[in-house]
């Protein structure tokens, strides 16, 4: 028996009017800059012309969705819609472009502004700091930052720039402090500057926690000066060797059994060396090494075959420079040796007795257990890194001026910043990826639904439990209202207004401000 299935009037496909414009990361952008004062600040910078808050707060909720380009981002702003409800008439992409080097420009101002105003709420909470450094490859020339150095991008034939974050330990994981350099810049002297930047405002006493390619005495010496405290991991070096090769288990303080780590301390005037050994790092070590030697093996054989062969040197070998005139003769162990005499050899030679082994050092004379645990909290900025890369997307940068880098990387973190607040305020929103906080966000959607002679109809679509969840953490839905009148009472759980000529697009969206009692008038004289 057939069945034919009739398609409904929902699926037959007709052109219309009809315009949906993704305006949840609008909404929230909007919200974060108010309730920081990030709005007031930024207007500050721009007496004449388009408000420059208003850009600031538009470019970043496109950052968070669509992220595309500047240009782009000029599009998703002429939108009618996004016009209209922040009151700004047509412009060309060139202000965008203007608006991006006048935040660069004033990059310091805006950052000390949101870090204020967070210690301010949250700063008896925060007792870490975490500092890290990472590379952003740059497909150019022209800005004095772009410069070759060691990349962390995975691209070290070109030029790069780098960036470091200081940002607030678990559980709050806020971004603080945002420093941009240039790229051959080394992490010891990128720690002064992103350090010098946040001290100001923190507390006495707090600990600065960063890795060991900031370790230096001139950074230690400034931390302890200012009354604040620092780990970081230790530069191993031919003493540390030694007494890794007197470890014991039966000496050695035993830090957590199942995991098989151990920790002795050594104290000196200045700090105190805490040395780890960890059964689950040494077998990560070994297998590394292992690794590491078979290649070198495979090397070897192929070196032999070409020899054997009479077979040119491979471009490896030789020298790359034809004013050089050089015999190179190589030969290899491999003639007088067994396959595993070979094997043995290479992985003997390749272990350097300090396959898991590690040691943090600080000024703080604590538990090994916590001192262990505060290091290995510093993956958050890790993660922070990957969000930006990968989930916002500061890469690659599209800017031909300094002022322009910095405007770029100042709207990435701000787009982070405003995920980390989400992810403090919102409940539901803790734990969850970059990626499905925005697009949660996004999938919100305002449509305007043209109706001829009667008007025009707006309607939010797309509503879920996360975005709801974050709409009401940051203000913009109140938690439950009601709207009482000869009609109707009980609880409103729709935000969807009247199909009503005097509704525009501007007061709709002030609907979503509105407090409670506001709510339950508007609704009154609705009806």
């Amino acid at each position: 028996m057939s069945c034919k299935h009739k398609a409904t009037g929902t699926w037959r496909i007709k052109p219309n009017g009809n315009k949906s414009v993704a305006v949840g990361n609008v909404l929230l952008s909007e919200a974060f800059f108010r309730k920081y004062g990030l709005d007031r600040e930024i207007s500050k910078l721009k007496a004449k012309g388009v408000d420059l808050a208003k850009l600031a707060e538009l470019m970043v909720a496109y950052k968070l969705g669509d992220n595309f380009s500047i240009f782009k981002a000029h599009e998703f702003i002429m939108e009618p819609v996004i016009r209209e409800r922040f009151g700004l008439d047509e412009f060309s992409a060139k202000t965008l472009y203007r608006a991006v080097e006048r935040l660069g420009q004033n990059r310091e101002r805006i950052v000390t502004t949101f870090r204020q105003r967070v210690l301010k709420e949250y700063g008896p909470q925060i007792s870490d700091v975490i500092f890290d450094w990472t590379s952003l490859v740059y497909f150019g020339y022209k800005p004095e930052l772009a410069m070759r150095g060691h990349s962390k991008d995975g691209h070290p034939e070109e030029c790069q720039m780098t960036v470091g974050v200081a940002q607030a330990a678990k559980p709050l994981c806020i971004p603080l402090g945002l420093t941009v350099m240039p790229g051959n810049t080394h992490d010891s002297k990128h720690m002064v500057r992103s350090y010098d930047q946040v001290k100001g405002d923190l507390r006495k006493d707090t600990t600065m926690i960063f890795d060991a390619g900031a370790n230096c005495k001139d950074v230690l010496d400034r931390i302890v000066l200012d009354g604040n405290n620092f780990l970081t991991r230790k530069k191993l070096n031919k003493s540390d060797d030694k007494l890794f090769g007197s470890f014991s288990r039966d000496k050695w303080e035993c830090v957590d059994a199942e995991k098989g780590e151990y920790c002795l301390k050594k104290r000196f005037p200045s700090r105190v060396n805490y040395y780890f050994f960890s059964e689950e790092l040494y077998d990560l070590n070994m297998a590394s090494r292992k690794k590491k030697a078979d290649k070198l093996y495979r090397e070897a054989v192929s070196l032999q075959n070409d020899i054997d062969k009479g077979k040119k040197l491979k471009r490896r070998y030789q020298i790359g420079n034809d004013l050089i005139e050089a015999r190179i003769y190589l030969q290899t162990k491999l003639t007088h040796m067994t396959e595993q005499e070979a094997r043995d050899y290479i992985l003997e030679r390749t272990i350097d007795g300090r396959e898991g082994f590690f040691c943090l050092t600080s000024n703080l004379d604590l538990n090994p257990y916590a001192i262990r645990k505060m290091y290995r909290d510093k993956d958050c900025v890790e993660k922070l890194f990957s969000s930006m890369k990968s989930d916002i997307g500061i890469r690659p940068i599209r800017a031909w001026t300094d002022d322009g880098v910095y405007g770029v990387l100042l709207i990435g973190f701000l787009a982070q910043a405003l995920i980390a607040m989400t992810r403090l305020l919102a409940k539901p929103a803790d734990g969850k990826a970059t990626k499905f906080i925005s697009d949660a966000m996004q999938k919100l959607t305002l449509t305007v639904r043209r109706k001829g002679m009667e008007g025009t109809e707006f309607i939010l679509s797309n509503f879920n439990s996360l975005n709801q969840s974050i709409l009401r953490a940051f203000g913009i839905i109140p938690e439950v209202f009601r709207c009482e009148n000869k009609r109707k009472k009980g609880v409103i759980s729709s935000l969807r207004p009247r199909a009503a000529g005097s509704w525009t697009t501007v007061k709709f969206y002030r609907f979503l401000f509105l407090s409670a009692d506001a709510i339950t008038q508007v609704c009154q004289s609705q009806e």
